[in-house]
């Protein structure tokens, strides 16, 4: 199991990955994450629980959409969208799903910015990674 945060606030650009500087708790060894960096790597076959929980808005008004990642591909039921009426205000999101990690190509789970405006994500946001079986 592995549960990451990021200790600044970060505006992505369309396309662009949370990066993740704080582990906050790391068991076992199913799943690796480079400090600083938006992915992790599930290094074990089997099935396993991803959640993410953060505050965010927009760096201007608009829709703001987020989505998991597995290999570059959205996983589409983890989509988690925040219409932003007044740029600086935060909204609490949150996904999770189970995911069947079985091929190599699709191994890197990130969370990134798949709508079409800047989205600013406030520190101490939550990505918590665990091998369920």
């Amino acid at each position: 199991m592995i549960e990451l945060s990021n200790s600044a606030t970060q505006t992505l650009q369309p396309g662009q990955s949370i990066a993740f500087d704080l582990t906050k708790l790391h068991t076992g060894c199913a799943e690796c994450h480079r400090q600083g960096s938006s992915a992790v790597k599930l290094r074990c076959r089997g099935i396993y629980n991803l959640e993410f929980h953060a505050n965010i808005g927009g760096a201007v008004v608009g829709t703001v959409q987020l989505q998991m990642e597995a290999g570059g591909e959205v996983l589409p039921e983890t989509t988690m969208i925040v219409t932003e009426d007044t740029v600086g205000s935060l909204t609490n999101v949150s996904a999770g799903t189970l995911y069947q990690n079985c091929c190599g190509d699709y191994d890197r789970i990130t969370i990134t910015n798949t709508g079409t405006i800047a989205a600013v994500i406030a520190p101490n946001s939550a990505f918590i990674l665990k091998r369920v079986a």
